[in-house]
């Protein structure tokens, strides 16, 4: 992300006109979907996708005049182009201060810091060095090829003791020889090669075997046994093998990880030993391990035929060998479109085409036609470019770095078809196409294309972009030849206007929005939104639609319709046919009551829940219905529990003015008081302080409420104690008794503590009503206590004392506040 920020979003809404492959209108593809771009929901785009798109399209060409002409033909919405921009521009913010931080790094890391000139002295040294990148191979990007093979603990690289024995294998002291013979008799002889080189076979005598193989030592011993066993090789038979191998010490020596000497079985390879010194060093060579056998050279192996070619290694070690790993004589390194990209060691005289082979090929986006080469020669540094014959041809240097680039993005035989066709997409340009073939090639035009303007966007040669439009009525593209890069449009009948539908609300099974149905009529629609509920209205049904009237106060025209006693629409009236975006009404019959629900519990006859018979039914009315009080009712105590606007039901909706209040609340906590948003709560229900001895003695009263729905009365048994919270020395349930004032039940809770805000004493009573404590002067009076009541006792607000700097500012405030007051008072008295 290296371009400019404007450039950069229209670079990225070219990856969706021009590098995602379009498809058919009802087709499924993964991905971003071309034809759905107009759809495009930028909030659901990761940045990684974002930076994708940008990477695949930096080298296309296009100006960002063309790109919006592009984005608008595909149907991007200005809205999604508006947030694509901000999102973009976000990111290249993002981009350069990252960049910024590494070249500070850069900078506080090059070695021209030590020489003592500062920044602008740097700078102005060398000005290709602003110009260019530091040109070096990160290490982290690349590494060399096979090192890793040895680094790897947790692969098991060991001698394999379960195999045949070879028939080339050296045989020496320690070896264990096993004879076995069968057939006429048996015998087997267990017998292992003494430090001499000799093994001991009763009644035979000593056999020399050290420094055979194991192919010459099974005849020497086969012949030496005919001496005892005369019939061996007719009507008896012997098979030599060796048991336990001897150990062996190797040498591991040169650029390895950890020299040293080692001990391993004689069935071991230079890799097996290779692998326990930890493989080669950084600069160790996998291409030239030398094995040395007494002081001389006895096999030099090359690790790139095991590694690449699968070749094993079939060179067994001896006891005192010596390994020997030399320093590596040339390595080049290799980038891009490679299958296996690193950095490989090579030999005298090996070439560019080997290094390809090496790192598994070209990939199929490689363009491998022409590929350049930068070399170190003397104090600067080269480039050669070579043709893919002559790959063969160009040897490598030590220090080679090659990169071989991907293909270009452009396309040279490709037109793009889009629309109204059977079979949307890409097609090969063809010698002399026509936008007729195309459009054939596409499976035809649908029913609902707009063949009186189709529009072609076409790329010249100068990468700027041209329009041509084509009335299909007049002229079928017969005699129009199209060219590479075409964009070809054609627009549905249903894209050039606006969106066609028809609109139910109020009492219907599943009202809102439905597409508009040619000859469409009032009862099919009804019936489309599931059909009347129980609640509709029989009176009516009104349809709104859209006024053509050139009358400025007229905004719609209203249709009325009956409806019979069955719930149906008159005859005449059934047939009346929609229009696009009629709103059809069906209202509420104003007899039809939900059943509304309140409970009663408590010290009443008949507890339970009961549905309110009237609109204006009250609290007397409820108690009479559940059988009146019971002798243990405790009246005072009574409480209403209300639920409040802010009550949602099960499915967790809530009613739109409550929560359009609960926001306005919302804003005024925000913007007017101290306290936190989170601090601030909205109850679902509440409680209502009424008085039910009153409400008893005068039924129809003001204090005798009218219930709601889901309304809560509870009538308590007597009560007999006090509560008492809040800042006293022992918070406690205290029993009630007619004798105690307010001040002996604080007593009964240790008394007020040195916390304790007496003026704003308060006490919640059992009925949900409160009372507060009046002060007058240093009098308090304080609130009467009533059996089951509760008595809160506040913390005084801490005070923060003034600084010595607030203590002076208020000074200064007040004098010179008196000053004016008393140049006042001069001058009304002159």
């Amino acid at each position: 992300m290296r371009t400019s920020k404007n450039h950069l979003f229209w670079i990225f809404i070219l990856g969706f006109i021009v590098c995602t492959p379009p498809i058919d209108l009802h087709g499924q593809q993964g991905g971003v979907s071309v034809d759905n771009i107009k759809n495009l929901n930028v909030d659901e785009l990761t940045d990684a996708q974002i930076e994708g798109f940008v990477n695949k399209v930096e080298e296309s060409g296009y100006t960002e005049q063309q790109l919006m002409v592009l984005a608008r033909a595909r149907g991007m919405s200005e809205a999604q182009i508006s947030k694509l921009r901000s999102r973009i521009t976000q990111l290249q913010s993002s981009e350069e201060k990252l960049q910024g931080k590494r070249d500070g790094n850069r900078l506080r890391e090059s070695p021209l810091n030590d020489s003592g000139m500062d920044e602008k002295e740097i700078s102005t040294l060398d000005p290709f060095s602003i110009i260019f990148p530091k040109d070096t191979i990160s290490k982290e990007e690349l590494k060399v090829f096979g090192m890793s093979f040895f680094e790897n603990k947790m692969t098991k690289f060991e001698s394999s003791l379960n195999v045949p024995t070879p028939k080339n294998y050296i045989l020496g002291p320690g070896d264990e020889i096993i004879i076995d013979i069968w057939g006429a008799f048996e015998y087997s002889y267990s017998l292992t090669i003494s430090p001499d080189g000799f093994i001991k076979i009763e009644d035979v005598g000593p056999v020399q075997l050290a420094g055979l193989s194991i192919e010459d030592a099974t005849v020497k011993i086969n012949k030496r046994l005919r001496s005892i066993y005369s019939s061996l090789g007719e009507n008896a038979f012997s098979e030599i093998s060796l048991g336990q191998l001897r150990t062996i010490n190797v040498n591991v020596v040169g650029e390895v990880k950890t020299p040293g000497t080692y001990t391993t079985t004689s069935f071991a390879t230079p890799f097996n030993i290779l692998y326990e010194a930890g493989g080669p060093s950084e600069i160790g060579s996998l291409r030239q391990i030398e094995v040395y056998r007494f002081g001389k050279l006895a096999q030099t192996i090359d690790a790139y035929n095991l590694l690449i070619h699968g070749k094993t290694v079939s060179f067994h070690l001896m006891d005192e060998d010596v390994v020997l790993v030399r320093p590596y004589l040339y390595r080049a390194s290799i980038d891009g479109e490679v299958k296996r990209p690193g950095i490989y060691e090579l030999k005298d005289e090996e070439s560019l085409d080997d290094l390809i082979q090496y790192a598994g090929g070209f990939s199929g986006l490689a363009y491998s036609e022409r590929i350049s080469l930068r070399r170190n020669t003397g104090n600067f540094r080269s480039v050669i470019t070579a043709n893919r014959d002559k790959f063969d041809d160009l040897k490598i240097k030590d220090g080679d770095f090659v990169e071989v680039k991907r293909i270009s993005n452009l396309y040279t035989s490709r037109v793009t078809i889009e629309g109204a066709v059977f079979q949307s997409g890409e097609y090969q340009l063809d010698s002399l196409l026509t936008l007729a073939q195309l459009i054939e090639k596409a499976g035809g035009l649908r029913g609902d294309a707009f063949e009186s303007r189709v529009i072609i966007l076409r790329k010249e040669k100068d990468y700027s972009l041209s329009n041509l439009s084509i009335d299909l009525t007049k002229d079928g593209g017969e005699n129009l030849f199209l060219r590479n890069e075409d964009y070809i449009k054609v627009q549905s009948i249903y894209d050039i206007r606006e969106e066609y539908y028809v609109q139910i609300e109020g009492e219907v099974q599943k009202p809102g929005k439905y597409p508009f149905v040619l000859g469409q009529t009032v009862e099919d629609l009804i019936l489309l939104a599931g059909g009347f509920k129980e609640s509709a209205a029989k009176s009516f049904v009104e349809v709104a639609r859209r006024s053509n009237s050139e009358q400025l106060d007229q905004t719609a025209e209203i249709v009325s319709f009956g409806i019979n006693s069955n719930l149906e629409l008159d005859s005449d009236d059934s047939k009346y046919k929609l229009q696009p975006f009629d709103l059809v009404a069906i209202r509420k019959s104003p007899y039809f009551e939900d059943q509304l629900v309140m409970e009663i519990s408590g010290e009443v006859l008949y507890p339970g829940k009961y549905v309110i018979s009237r609109k204006d039914e009250r609290i007397s009315d409820i108690i009479s219905r559940a059988g009146g009080l019971t002798g243990y009712a405790y009246e005072a105590g009574a409480r209403l529990v209300r639920r409040t606007e802010y009550y949602q039901d099960d499915l967790g909706e809530e009613e739109a003015t409550s929560k359009v209040k609960r926001q306005e609340l919302e804003a005024i906590f925000k913007r007017d008081t101290i306290e936190t948003l989170a601090s601030q709560t909205f109850k679902k229900e509440e409680t209502i302080g009424i008085d039910l001895v009153k409400i008893i003695e005068d039924p129809g009263s003001e204090f005798d409420l009218i219930l709601k729905n889901g309304d809560l009365l509870s009538v308590p048994r007597e009560l007999q104690t006090v509560r008492i919270r809040g800042e006293v020395l022992y918070p406690s349930n205290v029993r009630y008794s007619k004798k105690f004032g307010f001040k002996d039940f604080i007593s009964q809770a240790g008394g007020f503590t040195e916390e304790t805000a007496k003026s704003r004493v308060y006490v919640l009573y059992p009925n949900g009503t409160a009372e507060r404590t009046k002060s007058f002067l240093w009098f308090k009076d304080y609130p009467a206590v009533t059996p089951g009541s509760e008595i809160i006792l506040p913390k005084k607000q801490e005070r923060r004392r003034l600084s010595p700097g607030e203590v002076i500012g208020l000074s200064s405030g007040l004098a010179t506040l008196s000053l004016v007051v008393l140049r006042v008072i001069d001058y009304g008295t002159n």
